[in-house]
């Protein structure tokens, strides 16, 4: 049993090494997919903004056309050598030689690109559209998209074999678990055969016991019966109630630890629920929204070319892009809101700020006032994601079930902790009905407020009168007092 549970922990240790690097390698793959994407998007976008720069539109900014292309020559050079794409480190360079020559091929034709721009821009008169030049300066811009392409099939074919690779490995594992836990329970039932003789031979030799003291028992006085009968049944008593309080104390042991298990499950539970927005909300805004903003750029390019007698299509077309304008909003709103990358970037403060500036825009019939003071450097990263959410679920619920014209958010800064309070002038509710509730009843939103807030170390109280409002105050300890609860949650687990 011991070499089996061995063999199992090495198998473990290599499928878990083995999964890292298959992850690793998979990173690296996507962060070459994004870059592959992110230089067809600026090439494309260069483009569109030169011919309008020829066409003499004087508001494109030349400045931030050149830096969008200089970025797709960076991305070409991260490829080859390996650096930071603005998404994550390539740590290595293409190693394979037919990749490798797919983007030096690019990285040629990004210099001919450039190169036949500054042309056309030096000429505006000579290379507008029909022009040799712009029939050059297009062909060079398909095999641009062409290259980029071919080097992205390439990439993807490689992930496709490190996935059946990872298949093939996590089989090969299975199959040996399978068949070391077989062996494993082989032995185990021929153990179990032999303690079961032995038991046997164990029981037999009980029952001769049991016959010869019967015997011994009949010789005994019946005074002497009696009081051995009732030592018998006062040890049989007593057995039962250790048994009984070993029961109680075991009991009572579970709970416990079904209780950490349940606080454990919930944070990770909240953790894997921040990721998973993260994740979202990164391809929101990394391929949805580079997606409508390049069809945006592309429809707006063939707005241009329609001709004067087409106005209905004009029209249609000006529709489509106020439409997509729209749409590329909703997408940057709905990204945010699922992971505000301001909270990371500049603090708990700053996102809070946010937070209630984008309520005041999104919300002008509710009147919002806010009281906060800088409070970065009291909470670390993942309390500062929390505090977060739970005033940001406030805030939800406050719109959806208050009625209020106005609304107020204090946060105060205590001796060895921190206070929130959110309170309206809306419709409120019975207390005693939410009371007598279970969790379930009053809904999600407020259990995960109460989870977190408990997660933290602190305490949260509800307050709420029928037509005189609703008040949620909670309090946090300071970065130190955090740190000394979770120590002590830690030793007391």
């Amino acid at each position: 049993m011991p070499a089996a549970v061995l063999l199992l922990g090495m198998l473990s240790a290599v499928l878990l090494v083995w999964t890292d690097r298959i992850n690793e390698r998979q990173r690296v793959n996507y962060l070459w997919l994004d870059a592959i994407m992110d230089v067809q998007i600026r090439t494309a976008t260069f483009h569109l903004w030169l011919e309008q720069v020829i066409a003499g539109d004087t508001a494109v900014d030349m400045k931030e056309v050149w830096e969008d292309y200089d970025r797709a020559v960076m991305l070409v050079d991260v490829l080859l050598n390996g650096g930071d794409t603005g998404h994550g480190l390539i740590p290595e360079p293409l190693h394979e030689p037919w990749p490798r020559a797919q983007a030096e091929g690019l990285k040629t034709l990004l210099a001919s690109f450039k190169t036949l721009g500054l042309a056309r821009m030096r000429e505006p008169g000579n290379a507008g559209i029909g022009s040799d030049i712009d029939h050059r300066f297009d062909k060079v811009f398909e095999k641009i998209l062409v290259n980029a392409a071919g080097l992205e099939l390439v990439v993807q074919g490689e992930q496709a074999r490190i996935r059946q690779e990872a298949r093939r490995l996590f089989w090969g594992i299975l199959i040996a678990w399978t068949a070391i836990v077989i062996v494993a329970t082989v032995g185990l039932l021929n153990r179990e055969r032999r303690r079961k003789a032995s038991e046997e031979a164990l029981l037999s030799a009980h029952e001769q016991l049991l016959i010869q003291a019967e015997e011994l028992k009949q010789h005994r006085e019946h005074l002497t019966e009696q009081v051995e009968l009732r030592t018998r049944e006062l040890i049989t008593a007593n057995k039962n109630l250790e048994l009984e309080i070993v029961g109680h104390q075991q009991t009572e042991d579970a709970l416990k630890v079904s209780q950490k298990q349940l606080r454990q499950l919930s944070s990770r539970l909240l953790s894997a629920q921040e990721e998973e927005r993260k994740k979202i909300s990164r391809e929101l805004h990394d391929e949805l929204g580079q997606s409508l903003t390049l069809m945006k750029f592309r429809l707006r390019s063939v707005e241009k070319q329609l001709r004067e007698d087409q106005g209905a299509l004009k029209d249609e077309a000006g529709n489509i892009l106020l439409y997509m304008n729209t749409v590329i909003e909703d997408v940057r709103r709905i990204s945010k809101d699922l992971c505000p990358f301001i909270l990371e970037d500049l603090g708990l403060t700053r996102a809070l700020q946010w937070l209630a500036d984008n309520f005041a825009k999104n919300n002008r019939d509710i009147r919002l006032t806010l009281d906060l003071p800088d409070i970065d450097s009291l909470f670390p990263q993942d309390a500062q994601t929390s505090i977060y959410r739970i005033l940001q679920e406030a805030l939800t619920n406050l719109v959806k079930h208050s009625g209020a014209g106005s609304a107020s958010v204090i946060i105060r800064k205590e001796a060895k902790s921190v206070s929130f309070s959110i309170e309206d002038d809306g419709k409120g509710f019975d207390m005693t009905k939410i009371k007598s509730q279970d969790a379930a009843e009053r809904g999600l939103g407020l259990a995960s407020m109460e989870e977190r807030v408990s997660m933290l170390g602190g305490s949260l109280a509800l307050w709420s009168e029928q037509g005189k409002g609703t008040r949620i105050s909670f309090s946090i300890p300071a970065r130190e007092e955090i740190d000394r609860h979770e120590l002590l949650s830690h030793h007391a687990g």
